[in-house]
């Protein structure tokens, strides 16, 4: 071993110290840069055993093809491609190499190939084909080499330069001329010589030829010869999957439709099937997928020849010497059939779904016909409906063996669902036909095991044993019905209301039957969810509706459903619950008394209840009640008597709990009471979702109609004191008291009004964190629009505190860390606070900012974050931005809601120029600024419209400054004019300001600051500097929008 190996073994040595790593690498690399490092190497590989020093030297022949390979000259390229040859005959033929290093010879070979092949290196094959008949190592080699053409030249599997591309084109149309004849006989040569001695040389071989089959001519391997050896082959059990593989690249191959279905008659798939052993699932798959293929190209072909009958036939002649009947496609369909009904029925769902992509397939080709279905298409959907069902069905049968489930199995359920669908889409009358006689039969049996039966427990095994069967009749039920509103053409609607009728029916079949005792989760799972999507179906003028309503509402509250005792179909059953009284409603007011009484307990809030029933279950319960009660438009008395019913534990409790400060004994560890006090308020806020204040037209409601309120009322009470009076509020119970805020809004109507000032003063002093008072502040929002002008003077009182407490929030002492929650939370609020101002505007509470208390402090930051959002690069900052200064010119300005004197002298002077400064400058994209321009344009109408002759008169002084032209100045007027049309001034607009921004031009200065006359507004109403043209993007006493400026 010479120094050069030494430190090659060194480079890979973990035991070798980092010293002595790092000179052996660099004493290689010193190898590696030398310019006759490839002639060392050649040398080396003649004389090493070292796999190591083989690969570095293998890469160092990579690297100069790759790279250098143009540089050599006639000389150099001829040493070293008799180099690699005699290595090749010299050591690969002689003893047999490590598998890694013969496949990276082979990839060097051909990546030399591929720099010279043809016209350098014409005889390449000739090299290789030459001494085949040295035995199995030359075999190997020569196949390794294929593939590695394969790799190199043909696949598409790695990008390639369009130079590339025709390089590897030219090269596969040569090999096509030259050297594929000789190739396919050398193939033919190992399959015949070879199937007893080397089952390994024959899997490469056939793997080559699946790689090559699809490029060269197919008469090469579909003939006489190769057919019989791949049949022959198929008896073997370690080759079988290989020649699958073939066959399938075979009928993969691009061709002419008429050629393709001629080639699959005559490789005889049926025929072959049945001649395979078809005894191990991978190998059955594995045929699987031939015949999914072999399926799907038939299809093809005949939806191909359709179109384009005269399709020619020029790509493989001797395959279609006669051209196939519509009789003979139709009967080699029928035979691919007849094998897939075979495959997608097996017990294997690996196995079915290894045809499923034909049976999508045609399925469509049948939707897509525009003749009626024959008895055979009939016949052959009728049996994909039966074997749909049958796959679906569940593998466990033990009913005391909890359900794993199978995420393959599931997906595939999906899968086999929309086959379904299709199908039903195609013929309704018989899946409906099916579905009910499936349901019918399973009814009928349980009946009959139960009149039979002696005893519960022989009861429950009869009903146990075919839960399978039962979930997958109601499961089909399920997806049935998703299809329902798909029916399109001449007779839609008839059908509709005619499978409306079906549904109503078969829930009422369900609701009747004893299907619901079957104690299996997967069927309680299936018949609830059925239940709540379809009794919708059920005509109400029917006289029997509430009986059916009672029948299917028994289910959900015995033991089959809320006191079962499975928790995830009590669980699953409480929730549809909730989903079907909310979707009924007032019909199941009658019902009300039933269903307190079966969830009575589930109402308690308690630990040991909830041990049985999880609170976020009790919710469900507390929802659907209120939902039940608010609805009902009932007597007052009666409505309390309910509210005394459901909600006087719970307000007991929360003011036990609350007045006796019992939450001061909790601990971090065990936080009892303030855990309580979670869950109490939102229990009683959840309840009020059934309640308003408000007609659906947004009418408040009389006052007799809401004898519920004193109960919100109270609770309010309570709740709105607890961030007073715990020590350090939970962040839950906080967030819980917004969501019951909010709540109460909708309730209390009006009524809530006289609080707000207690509340919104209260929760200001305890929002800590930036989300808190996010929430306030949609909180506000959310007042303002359900009470609009009722608004004004509580808006009034607390608008200084707000806003001051925002700024506060927005400007930390410390800049938050870029992409950072704390800066997203900022970024948030920044958000809610414009949408606040623009809001308030919105409402009709303009008057709240130009009040005494506000305007002289409040009113000017605020016109100053207005400013600074018109500058935001957060498109939603500045459009609603944009938006509150146009509502504000609409109310101040002359004419308007509340006219301030000076206000119109403070637009000129500040806002239009701003205006132009934003839609001109550069920072902002056009998509941005084509937005704001349509904000600007309503902004400079609402002018026009209040101020008009005067406004024009502004625009004649102004214009001038941004470089408007007199003639563009009298259109710009013209077009501004209330006569004209507003998307004409918008395109005019537009149009200015492309060409402003292409020439460059920005708003003159100077020009501003004259105009703006020391930024004053005239008249005492408001006394102060608003906003100066230096501070736009500043702040104002420190009371700005802080966080990068934006």
């Amino acid at each position: 071993m010479d120094e050069f190996e030494k430190a090659i073994i060194y480079t890979f040595d973990p035991s070798v110290s980092e010293e002595i790593k790092q000179k052996a690498l660099n004493y290689t690399d010193s190898i590696k840069n030398s310019p006759d490092a490839w002639k060392f190497c050649l040398d080396k590989l003649a004389s090493t055993n070292s796999i190591h020093v083989k690969f570095f030297c293998f890469h160092i022949f990579q690297d100069l093809i790759l790279y250098k390979h143009g540089s050599l000259n006639e000389q150099d390229r001829q040493k070293l491609k008799a180099g690699l040859i005699q290595w090749y005959k010299q050591h690969l033929l002689i003893q047999n190499e490590d598998a890694a290093i013969k496949n990276k010879y082979a990839q060097v070979v051909v990546l030399l190939f591929k720099q010279e092949y043809p016209d350098q290196w014409p005889e390449f094959f000739d090299e290789f084909l030459g001494t085949l008949n040295s035995g199995p190592l030359s075999i190997d080699m020569f196949l390794r080499i294929l593939k590695s053409i394969d790799e190199e030249v043909v696949s598409f599997d790695v990008y390639r330069s369009q130079t590339e591309l025709a390089q590897n084109t030219f090269i596969k149309d040569t090999l096509r001329d030259r050297a594929i004849v000789r190739i396919v006989k050398a193939w033919y040569d190992i399959l015949a010589h070879y199937q007893q001695v080397s089952p390994t040389l024959i899997n490469m071989t056939l793997q080559n030829i699946k790689y090559y089959v699809g490029w060269i001519d197919i008469n090469l391997i579909v003939n006489d010869q190769f057919i019989p050896i791949f049949w022959k082959i198929l008896n073997s059990r370690a080759l079988r999957e290989e020649v699958c593989e073939c066959f399938k690249e075979i009928i993969n191959k691009g061709m002419d439709p008429s050629a393709k279905l001629s080639l699959i008659k005559q490789l005889q798939i049926t025929a072959l099937v049945n001649y395979a052993q078809l005894d191990e699932i991978e190998f059955v798959v594995k045929f699987g997928n031939l015949i999914n293929l072999t399926g799907m190209e038939i299809i093809r072909g005949m939806e191909t020849l359709q179109t384009k009958p005269n399709s020619g036939t020029g790509v493989s002649p001797s395959l279609v010497v006669t051209p196939m009947t519509i009789q003979e496609i139709d009967q080699l369909l029928d035979e691919i059939l007849d094998l897939f009904f075979k495959f997608f029925n097996n017990e294997s769902d690996e196995v079915s779904y290894s045809v499923y992509g034909f049976a999508g397939l045609y399925i469509n080709k049948l939707k897509n016909l525009k003749q009626p279905l024959t008895d055979k298409q009939i016949q052959h959907i009728t049996m994909m409906v039966q074997i749909v069902r049958n796959k679906m069905r569940f593998h466990k049968d033990s009913l005391n063996e909890k359900l794993e489930e199978d995420n393959k199995f599931l997906e595939y359920r999906k899968d086999l669902s929309n086959i379904f669908r299709n199908i039903f889409r195609i013929c309704p009358e018989m899946v409906g036909s099916f579905i009910q006689q499936s349901l019918t039969t399973i009814v009928q049996q349980q009946q009959q095991n139960n009149s039979s039966s002696t005893t519960s427990t022989t009861t429950k095994t009869s009903l146990s044993t075919n839960f399978a069967d039962i979930e997958v009749s109601i499961y089909l039920l399920f997806q049935l019905g998703e299809s329902i509103g798909g029916f399109t053409g001449s007779g839609a609607e008839e059908k509709q209301q005619q499978f409306e009728k079906f549904f109503a029916q078969m829930i009422i079949l369900l609701a009747q039957s004893q299907i619901a005792q079957t104690e299996h989760q997967v069927v309680s799972l299936i018949y609830f969810e059925t239940m709540v999507r379809y009794t919708k179906y059920i005509p109400q003028q029917s006289g029997e509706y509430q009986q059916y309503l009672g029948q299917i509402l028994s289910a959900f509250l015995d033991k089959r459903g809320i006191h079962n005792r499975d928790p995830v179909v009590r669980k699953h059953a409480g929730y549809n619950l909730n989903k079907l009284v909310k979707q009924h409603k007032v019909q199941f007011f009658p019902f009300t008394n039933a269903i307190i009484e079966s969830i009575k307990n589930h109402l308690i809030i308690s630990f040991d209840i909830q041990k049985e029933v999880p609170f976020e279950e009790q919710l469900n319960f507390y929802e659907l009640l209120g939902v039940l009660i608010g609805v009902s438009n009932l007597p007052p008395q009666e409505e309390q008597r309910y509210l005394d019913t459901i909600l006087r534990d719970a307000m007991l409790r929360l003011e036990e709990i609350t007045k006796k400060s019992l939450y001061k004994s909790d601990s971090k560890e065990q936080p009892f009471f303030t855990t309580q006090l979670y869950q109490l308020i939102m229990v009683i806020g959840t309840f009020s979702k059934g309640f308003s204040a408000f007609t659906p037209t947004g009418q408040p409601k009389p006052e007799a109609s809401c004898q519920y309120k004193k109960y919100f009322l109270s609770a309010l009470e309570h709740i709105i004191q607890l961030p007073h009076q715990l020590p350090v509020l939970n962040d839950e119970i906080k967030a819980k008291t917004f969501v019951y805020m909010h709540r109460m809004v909708e309730c209390l109507g009006k009524d809530l009004i006289p609080n707000l000032l207690q509340i919104i003063t209260i929760l200001l002093a305890q929002v800590e964190k930036t989300e808190s008072l996010q929430e306030l502040i949609l909180f506000i929002n959310q007042c303002s629009a359900k009470f609009k002008e009722d608004m004004v003077q509580p808006l009034i009182e607390f608008l200084q505190p707000v806003v001051l407490r925002v700024f506060k929030s927005l400007n930390p002492p410390q800049t938050p860390m870029a992409h950072s929650d704390e800066e997203r939370a900022i970024s948030d609020l920044k958000k809610a606070y414009y949408q606040f101002i623009y809001q308030t505007l919105l409402n009709n509470l303009s008057a709240v900012f130009i009040a005494p208390r506000n305007l002289s402090s409040t009113f000017e930051q605020i016109l100053s974050t207005l400013s600074q959002g018109c500058f935001s690069q957060s498109e939603s900052i500045q459009k609603t931005s944009f938006q509150a200064i146009k509502k504000m010119i609409d109310d101040y300005s002359p004419g308007g809601l509340h006219p301030l004197a000076g206000f119109t002298k403070f637009i000129y002077d500040q806002i239009i120029p701003m205006f132009f400064q934003v839609l001109l400058s550069e920072q902002f994209a056009e998509f941005t600024t084509n937005t704001i321009l349509g904000e600007v344009v309503k902004s400079l109408r609402a002018l026009t419209l209040k101020v008009g002759d005067e406004f024009s008169s502004y625009l004649v002084m102004f214009l001038p400054t941004i470089s408007m032209q007199p003639d563009q100045i009298q259109q710009f007027i013209k077009l501004l004019s209330p006569q004209a049309q507003q998307k004409e001034f918008h395109e005019y607009l537009k149009n200015f300001i492309k060409l402003k921004k292409s020439q460059n031009i920005v708003l003159n200065n100077q020009n501003n600051q004259n105009n703006n006359n020391n930024n004053q507004i005239n008249n005492n109403n408001i006394t102060s500097s608003l906003i100066s043209q230096s501070n736009l993007n500043g702040n104002l006493n420190g009371n700005h929008l802080g966080v990068n400026g934006h």
